[in-house]
This record gives C-alpha cells, structure tokens and sequence, in this order.
C-alpha cells in the first residue's frame, strides 16, 4: 500500500508546478510585531472586550457574507485562498526552546511505548508515509504551553483570527509536532477534510526551524478547498472525498495537477501557516542531507460541521476537553499570574498510567467538569 501511495505521490510531484512561497498578507493599521498586520480588526476589539466586565464575546464563527462586509484582511483572504501565513507568531526563544522539548519527548515517548508503559496511540499518531515521518503527541504543559500563550493568548494574531472565523465554541482539536527527517518521500496530495459548505477545522502549522526547499515544506493549492475544486480533483464524484478509510482511488488527472498554482510552506522559524483543511495540500520530501523538519501544529474544529471522519492527533485524555474561548480564557489566567487549573486537571489524566484504575480516570475527567463548572460560576458573577 505505501508502495502504491509514494508512486502517486512521486507521478502528482512531476505534475505540480514549481510553486512560490506564501506570503504573509499586510493589513493597514495593524500589528507591526506579528509580521501579518493583523489587529485592525478583532484582536483589538478583543482586547477590549477582556477588560469590560459582562462584555460578551463571539460565540459563533463568521459566514461568508459577514467576513465579506467586516472581516479582517487575513479572514477573507482565508476564505478566499484557504490559507494563509502569519509572521514571527512565535518568538525565536520558545521556538527553540519547543524544538529541543519534542526532541528530548520524543525519545522519551519511544522508550515508553518500546517498553509497554502506554500504547502507541497514547503517544503518535498515525501518517500517510510514515518511513521518516514522526506525529508526536504533545503535553499541555511545560513548552508547548509557552508557544501556546504566544500563539493564542490574548495579544496574539493567530488566536484573534481562528476566534474571528470558527468562534469561541469551536473545539481545541490537536496539539502536536509533525517530524519529517532526511530521507522522507512526498506525500500524495489530499484535504484533510471532505468538502462541507462550512469548514469544519483549521489547523496551524508553526516552523521551529528555518524552512527551505530541500527539507520538503509543505505544499499547498490554494483556493482548492470549494465544492468545485473537490468535484474535480475527485473525478466529478465528491462521495470518494468521503472515503474513511484513507485510500485516494480517483485517478490522477494530469491537467487538473498541473493547471493549479502551488504556494510552498516556505517558512522563517516561529512564522505560522494557518488553512482550511479542505485545500488539497501535502507534505514535501526531505531531500536535505542532515536538516530535520519539525512543524508544531494546533487545530480547531467547528463542531456544529456533523459527520466529519478526520482523526485529531492529540492525546486521549485531552480529546474534547476544550474549547478555544476555554483555552484562551486560561492562558489569559497565566499571563496574568493565576493558575491553571483545568490545564492541570487535564495533564494530570494524561499522565495517568493507563493500566491504572479506570476510576481514577473517570475522577480525573469529574474534576476537569467541575473546575469548569465552577469557574463558569465565577465569571457570571465578575
């Protein structure tokens, strides 16, 4: 099967044209540190709203039409091309610092599951061409919760926009490092998601290196994420889009591949890549000779979309625990000196032994709804 899949991938690479990098979008007026001049719109508005008692956020994500009258330039040029690139979200220091932890957990990890402690699962997940690939399963605790209070918090480009276009009800959906060594293929091309008239996940894939043409960036075809693009790359039926079992049987058309501008992940370490994960898109092959290509990534998920297969790779016991308001909320508490108390409760059941008591489980879950319950109670009276 592998064999069959790096053949497509290799004949779907000869069609492809050379491609440009992303670029990052200006907006007038806005924050000059992201590198995106996103602010002018709801990262202010935001911003505002945190420091007004009783002020009501959004809660629901954005149609067309209202991106198309009010929303920030990064919104409609997400809606528009399906992707987008924001730079400098995450400063050198925690991108370093990240890169050296998924490193150093990712052994760790290894020697876990080598030795029987936990299932694999627990730990990676699952990829097309897995030979020198890695999707390693990330804690919320220690760096990635450093990169995900510069990422999300409540300065931040990134977590302004995903609030702009999913809502704050949208599920926290992954929290993961992608690791593409020397040595690995390119993969087919392929949306993470069938079509759906509302995009039901975006994901963000932040660089913890420096990104060039030899390590294989990933490569994406944007504005491919439309009922029409997915009618045609699927050979005029969308039903194989909606395959679960992962196999692409639609035959490759040759003029559609080669017909399709290519924009390449071509990223400066802590610069961000965010897409809709209906545009067709794939990782690049890793032809450099030493360079490792390691790719942090979050997701979120609308979950009013019903019926969407994608399998999110995050660890068990924080699968649907959050939301995106509940996360930023938290890092809110943080940067402000208070504690998290349901980022703890979360870790806390992550790193239950898995042949443990499953009561201790359950009570671990029970503690993460009443703090919830409990600080619910709180905010309505603030």
């Amino acid at each position: 099967q592998d064999e069959a899949v790096a053949r497509r991938a290799e004949r779907e690479r000869a069609l492809l044209q050379p491609g440009t990098a992303l670029v990052a979008k200006k907006q007038k007026g806005g924050r000059q540190s992201s590198g995106a001049g996103f602010g002018s719109g709801a990262a202010p508005a935001g911003k505002a709203a945190s420091k007004k008692k009783g002020a009501k956020r959004p809660r629901q994500s954005a149609s067309k039409a209202e991106l198309a009258q009010r929303g920030s330039v990064l919104a409609k040029e997400l809606q528009s091309s399906g992707v987008v690139r924001i730079d400098g979200a995450l400063s050198a220091a925690t991108a370093d610092a990240l890169r050296d932890f998924v490193d150093a957990e990712r052994l760790r990890c290894e020697e876990e599951v080598e030795a029987g402690g936990r299932p694999s699962t627990d730990r990676f997940a699952n990829l097309v061409l897995l030979s020198n690939r890695c999707d390693l399963l990330l804690p919320l605790q220690g760096p990635p919760l450093d990169a995900m209070q510069e990422l999300l918090g409540e300065a931040s480009a990134l977590g302004s926009l995903l609030e702009e276009v999913v809502g704050r009800e949208a599920s926290f959906n992954e929290l993961a490092c992608l690791i593409s060594e020397p040595g690995s293929k390119q993969q087919p091309l392929h949306p993470d998601t069938p079509y759906s008239p509302t995009p039901p996940l975006y994901a963000a894939f932040v660089a913890l290196q420096d990104v060039d043409a030899e390590m294989g960036p990933t490569i994406y075809l944007p504005g491919t994420h439309t009922e029409a693009e997915h009618t045609a790359f699927y050979g005029g039926n969308l039903e194989v889009g909606r395959d679960t079992v992962g196999l692409r049987t639609n035959v490759v058309d040759e003029e559609y591949i080669a017909s399709r501008p290519v924009k390449l992940g071509l990223l400066k370490k802590g610069d961000v890549a965010l897409y809709n994960q209906q545009v067709l898109h794939c990782g690049g092959a890793n032809e450099s000779p030493d360079r490792v290509r390691r790719q942090f990534y979050i997701s979120v998920r609308d979950t009013r979309v019903k019926g969407v297969q994608a399998r999110a790779s995050i660890r068990p016991a924080l699968l649907g625990q959050l939301t995106l308001g509940a996360v930023r909320d938290e890092l809110r508490e943080l940067a402000a000196g208070g504690e998290a108390r349901r980022f703890a409760a979360l870790h806390a059941a992550d790193m239950q032994a898995p042949d443990g008591d499953a009561r201790h489980e359950a009570l671990s879950h029970e503690r993460v709804a009443a703090i919830s319950a409990m600080d619910s109670a709180r905010k309505a009276h603030e």
